[in-house]
């Protein structure tokens, strides 16, 4: 991997945690998010901004590799899966009911966890098709640049409870 490369894939995978973080945590400290009336939505224009960025950063990797027309399906293929996965990642994790037990709100998880990594095998099946149909020097290229386009798996930070936590002891 390149050392551009890999600044951008780490770059990409600090934003990501930290735009979740933060809006998880304004979540936990009981804010209320400001109304539309008062002040955009700064997570939505982040989430584009990052989604936005990752879009570039593809497109480049894909100029890089040089793609002969014959190519291009099995590349579109890939850059499809791959941004799905980013878009879904960046939506965060959808909050259940007020009312929901501890079981289904680690089922839940588990669940957008089981669905991410179905997200992640069908991006290594899509790059294993498009490795087949690469020249050795577009391999080349691929080994360096192609994991950089590959979003770390995330199931987001665990939410907090919605209300103080008192911890009753017993005895003297």
């Amino acid at each position: 991997m390149t050392g551009r490369a890999a600044r951008c894939a780490a770059a990409a995978a600090l934003l990501a945690a930290g735009l979740i973080a933060s809006a998880q945590q304004g979540r936990r400290a009981g804010q209320v998010p400001p109304t539309i009336q008062e002040a955009p939505d700064r997570g939505a224009i982040e989430r584009h901004t990052l989604g936005s960025e990752f879009g570039l950063h593809v497109a480049e990797v894909q100029q890089r590799l040089k793609l002969q027309t014959s190519q291009q399906a099995a590349w579109d293929l890939y850059a499809q899966r791959v941004q799905a996965l980013m878009l879904d990642q960046l939506r965060g994790v959808p909050r259940g009911p007020d009312n929901e037990d501890a079981l289904h709100q680690i089922n839940r998880r588990v669940d957008l966890v089981r669905n991410r990594l179905a997200a992640m095998e069908d991006i290594a099946d899509a790059a294993s098709q498009l490795y087949a149909v690469l020249s050795p020097e577009q391999r080349k290229v691929a080994d360096d640049l192609l994991p950089t386009t590959v979003p770390a798996l995330y199931s987001g930070l665990p939410e907090f409870p919605r209300a103080p936590i008192v911890i009753r002891k017993k005895g003297p």
